[in-house]
């Protein structure tokens, strides 16, 4: 009984500095709310190896952001090329020879070995005229003097010279019609002459004799002198002066005012309405002689 009493008075002393102990074990190691919870994950972890966290292998070696640049301007500059295929009909050893051929162009390209380009002559590299022949003179001329566009000038002309009310004159139509139809040829010819730089930007008119260089720019001078210099002569000394002069007023209008005035102002479709005109009046006057209306 004694002994028990003993150890009673000594547990009920010793309770408060027990109780201050633990109070400054807990100060020192911070034990807190968050310290449990990460007791309690570490148990979990152990007894299930599930729910534990799986790193990933480091790699062995980090490439330098250098060389990764190096590496994609490398693969940019692969230029694939798909190859044609060869037609069925062809005999086999041609179609070998050209695989080997692309076989070893493919592999030049690959080892990055470029082969030299064969130097082409400095003659073939120039601008030459076309050969010109004499078969082909006659239809390129004819192009050259926009043959239908004459004819159609021609036919109004001729309208003109039958609606006159004067006895009809075969010998003078005859001569009326031909003159027209030279300085119409005349017209046309330099009228290419000039606009050989904007006829080349056109798909309508690209196929021009000047343009495609059929014939050289002095020859088509030559042949609108040619055709320009009689048709006026014939009119002014075959029919009559005053149609020779609306002749070459024609050629003039049609030359130096219509052309160039295209590029400069819209009003050049009033200056070709009056060029087409004129061919109806020459007709008139070289039946009657005269402008009045009869």
């Amino acid at each position: 009984g004694l002994f028990v009493w003993h150890l009673k008075n000594t547990g009920i002393r010793q309770v408060p500095c027990q109780f201050v102990h633990l109070c400054r074990v807990a100060n020192g190691r911070l034990v807190t709310f968050q310290y449990f919870n990460f007791l309690k994950r570490m148990y979990v972890m152990q007894y299930n190896k599930d729910l534990s966290q799986r790193a990933k292998p480091k790699s062995d070696s980090v490439a330098s952001p250098f060389r990764e640049l190096q590496q994609l301007d490398q693969e940019k500059k692969v230029i694939h090329k798909i190859r044609p295929i060869s037609p069925v009909h062809q005999p086999l050893s041609e179609t070998s020879s050209r695989n080997e051929l692309r076989e070893v162009k493919s592999a030049a390209e690959t080892e990055g070995s470029v082969a030299p380009v064969r130097a082409e002559p400095k003659e073939d590299r120039q601008w030459k005229e076309m050969k010109l022949r004499l078969d082909d003179l006659p239809g390129i001329l004819a192009r050259l003097s926009k043959i239908k566009l004459t004819a159609l000038v021609v036919s109004t002309a001729s309208a003109g010279f039958a609606m006159a009310p004067v006895p009809f004159d075969l010998t003078c139509f005859l001569l009326a019609s031909l003159g027209t139809g030279l300085a119409s040829c005349a017209a046309n010819s330099i009228n290419q002459f000039f606009e050989v730089p904007f006829d080349s930007n056109m798909n309508r008119t690209k196929n021009r004799p000047l343009v495609r260089g059929q014939i050289s720019p002095l020859l088509a001078v030559c042949f609108a002198a040619s055709c320009g210099v009689p048709g006026i002569a014939l009119l002014t000394l075959g029919v009559n002066p005053l149609t020779g002069g609306l002749g070459a007023f024609n050629i003039f209008l049609y030359t130096c005012c219509y052309t160039p005035m295209k590029r400069m102002s819209i009003a050049n479709t009033w200056v070709g309405a009056v060029v087409g005109a004129i061919p109806p009046v020459m007709g008139w006057t070289a039946a009657t002689g005269t402008l009045d209306a009869g």
